[in-house]
């Protein structure tokens, strides 16, 4: 079979991995026309021991139609014939009914005809079914036409469809990867699997197939840097949370979504599919939406950083978009809650370009979400970044006078500014030295 489906491009193989190409992604919600429910009866040995014709048949009228809800079907569209177009594996009328007795038999299908039901406790379907269909019994073939098609109904048994199992796909991806890098995770909680899903469901819902892939990269991303420190992690939480989640959240997924922003916002040229969809401004604007919700303040101070690195002011793209409600301009939504973060931090006699140095040092070592910290460490940091003993001030009413001045307001222009500048890399050379130093800022919790 496998064979088979790669001849018809159904599977194809990359990395020793079997990939299927006629699979569909879905929450498994009803009504989800794509998704097939996976009953006990698909993978239960009668079933296995079908001939090919049977299988693929029976599979067929479990994928077409809701489980255990009938659907309406000419016969002749289930075989081949020279009038209607059909199943083309199944030969002939005889072929077809010999299927459909047989699954009726089993229990394994319920036949409408005229509305009338037939099941396996039927005692006349095989008689009412030929007569209806026009079957010659002493020729043995079916009287046929170009224009009239028989209809019936027809559905998987209801009694199969009562041990329907749940969808075990990214639960058994999880422990796939988790095998691959050597984590034991039968010892993890139990609820602990279930809350990893949970972010690969919200992507789904949020970005298709490339939200999954999304989390899937930075699953495989925190399994291989951490291997078995991720059972470390999961013994450091409570009911509703736990630090192997947080861990991929904070330390990879957002991490990734950063450098997706920053890439798209670059116009970065790349083959990198995710990057080519998020090129889209209803999906970035998604993207950035999400990153607001769930990345910490040292997060958002490290895109601020990376942005600005690129030459990408944050107030520039809010004034891209008309609209100026946070509501509806994510730039905006961002914008204020990176404004937000710096304007609650105050260091005494700092000015705003060597503030912002200092807080985003301490966004790059993880330390603004502990403000406990950040209020003992401001502190201390008074004593040595400020007052700027050395700082030299600058009559500002001399320069603007020096057009009328005497000399020639080119060099007395120049040299202020090249004392402002000097004095600026000064200012900036104390912050980060400053900064460097900030183990030997003593910080009690």
């Amino acid at each position: 079979i496998i064979a088979e489906l790669k001849l018809l491009n159904l599977l194809s193989v990359k990395n020793g991995f079997l990939y299927s190409h006629f699979h569909v992604l879905s929450s498994g919600e009803k009504g989800d026309k794509g998704y097939v429910q996976s009953i006990q009866t698909l993978n239960s040995d009668e079933v296995f021991s079908l001939n090919i014709k049977k299988k693929r048949f029976f599979l067929y009228v479990a994928s077409f139609s809701r489980m255990g809800i009938p659907k309406s079907v000419s016969v002749e569209a289930l075989y081949s014939n020279k009038y209607h177009s059909g199943v083309n594996y199944i030969e002939n009328y005889q072929e077809l009914s010999e299927i459909l007795f047989e699954f009726v038999q089993k229990g394994y299908f319920v036949v409408y005809i005229n509305g009338n039901r037939y099941d396996k406790d039927s005692s006349n379907f095989e008689e009412n079914f030929h007569d209806y269909c026009g079957y010659d019994h002493i020729n043995g073939k079916q009287r046929m036409s170009k224009v009239k098609k028989h209809k019936i109904g027809i559905q998987i048994h209801e009694n199969l469809t009562k041990a329907i199992l749940p969808n075990q796909s990214s639960k058994e991806e999880f422990k796939h990867y988790a095998n691959q890098y050597h984590i034991y995770h039968e010892l993890m909680r139990p609820e602990t699997i279930p809350f990893f899903i949970n972010i690969q469901n919200e992507l789904f819902d949020l970005f298709g197939t490339v939200g999954v892939d999304l989390y899937r990269n930075a699953l495989i991303s925190y399994f291989s840097a951490e291997e078995e420190n991720v059972l470390y992690h999961d013994l450091m939480s409570n009911k509703n949370e736990t630090k192997a989640v947080n861990t991929l959240m904070d330390f990879y997924l957002i991490k990734d979504v950063q450098n997706i922003i920053v890439n798209v916002l670059a116009k970065e040229h790349t083959d990198d599919s995710a990057i080519q969809y998020f090129m889209d401004k209803g999906h970035l604007s998604l993207l950035v939406q999400y990153f607001v919700q769930k990345s910490s303040d040292n997060q958002k101070i490290v895109l601020d950083a990376a942005l600005e690195l690129q030459g990408i002011q944050l107030n520039e793209l809010v004034g891209m978009l008309s609209n100026h409600n946070v509501m509806d301009n994510h730039w905006l939504l961002l914008h204020n809650h990176i404004s937000d973060i710096y304007e609650h931090i105050r260091l005494e006699s700092v000015d705003h370009r060597n503030l912002k140095v200092i807080v985003r040092e301490w966004a790059e070592r993880g330390i603004l979400a502990k403000k406990e910290w950040i209020r003992q460490a401001a502190e201390q940091l008074k004593n040595k970044i400020a007052p700027f003993a050395n700082r030299e001030r600058i009559d500002i009413t001399s320069v603007n006078s020096y057009e009328t001045s005497n000399h020639t307001g080119k060099d007395s222009k120049d040299t202020y500014a090249e004392r402002r500048r000097k004095l600026g890399e000064q200012r900036t050379k104390r912050a980060r030295e400053a900064v460097k130093n900030i183990d030997d800022i003593n910080v009690n919790f």
